[in-house]
């Protein structure tokens, strides 16, 4: 998604820096930066974030693996972002969540934005770690966050997933 949402994103901003850990693009928006740059580096994402207003944070590894791969990006670079925001002294963290932060909730139960969390994978639980992360940033520092627990984006290939099917855009 966060690939997707780099040209929607640049038009809203005078100023849009993107990374990844991968090599750049080959296509930037004309107001865009790119950095390639390492989650897991706390200095490296202080140094990203200098002079920012605010960051979405779409970096990590997008679906279950062992815990020791997810270890880094997903949780210690969870842990960077709203450190490196803190130390810049941003406003706001947008974060994208997901319904695996709940998915051991029954499918057949209604649950609202105030379920307790109930993670069905390593990735669920990294979620967690990320949205209680953002709880803490708040009350302690102030960062205003935003976590975006999304179901699905993908193409629509069943019943189930219309349910649950979010457009990109």
């Amino acid at each position: 998604m966060g690939s997707y949402l780099r040209g929607p994103l640049a038009k809203l901003c005078d100023e849009f820096v993107s990374t990844d850990i991968a090599p750049a693009p080959a296509k930037l928006a004309e107001n865009e930066t790119y950095v390639q740059a390492d989650l897991t580096n706390l200095d490296a994402m202080v140094d990203l974030l200098k002079g920012a207003d605010m960051v979405i944070h779409f970096g990590a590894i997008g679906d279950e693996a062992p815990f020791e791969d997810l270890w880094g990006p997903n949780f210690v670079g969870a842990y960077n972002i709203w450190e490196a925001a803190h130390r810049n002294n941003l406003r706001r963290v947008v974060y994208a969540s997901s319904i695996h932060a709940v998915g051991m909730h029954p499918k057949t139960e209604f649950i609202g934005i105030d379920a307790p969390h109930r993670p069905d994978t390593f990735y669920g639980l990294a979620k967690c770690f990320a949205e209680d992360l953002a709880s803490l940033y708040w009350d302690k520092r102030g960062i205003e966050a935003v976590c975006l627990r999304i179901l699905s984006c993908a193409e629509v290939t069943n019943p189930r997933a219309v349910g649950s099917w979010l457009s990109l855009r």
